[in-house]
């Protein structure tokens, strides 16, 4: 849960009113709202490769709630023994610069990922993930307005 949080948040995550598109996207300028990430992948050889995220066991869609006021609830199903369990964790957000920073409640850890596009139906958003000492690996997140 945590990992789509950063993706999301890990994401989520906005340069808003200066990424904006268009002046005509009612809610271009706003992170606040539901998002569900529909897509996920990385950068290889200078491309953007997202695909489709699986929903197993046809559970319900994961969102992401950011609200007014600086907090977060997100949501993950958890798909075993042929159930869909619902899995909630909330804590608080901050937005600057295109960055945002996510702390789950409970935690000190924040966690941050770049907003690469924000209109009134998508945000796009970006981190890089360490894989070892020398590597790491850039992460995009694609999410929808609920």
């Amino acid at each position: 849960m945590k990992k789509l949080s950063i993706l999301f948040l890990s994401v989520l995550t906005l340069g808003l009113a200066s990424v904006s598109c268009s002046s005509d996207d009612d809610n271009s300028g706003s992170i606040e709202g539901k998002w569900a990430p529909v897509k996920m992948g990385s950068v290889v050889n200078g491309q953007e490769v997202l695909v489709n995220i699986p929903n197993e066991g046809k559970c319900d869609s994961d969102y992401i709630e950011y609200t007014s006021g600086g907090k977060f609830t997100e949501l993950e199903y958890e798909f075993q023994n042929n159930k869909c369990t619902p899995l909630t964790d909330k804590g608080t957000w901050t937005l600057k610069d295109k960055i945002l920073s996510t702390t789950y409640d409970g935690e000190t850890e924040v966690n941050t990922v770049e907003i690469m596009e924000l209109n009134k139906s998508s945000l796009k958003v970006k981190y890089t993930e360490k894989i070892d000492d020398t590597n790491s690996m850039i992460i995009i997140t694609l999410f929808e307005r609920k």
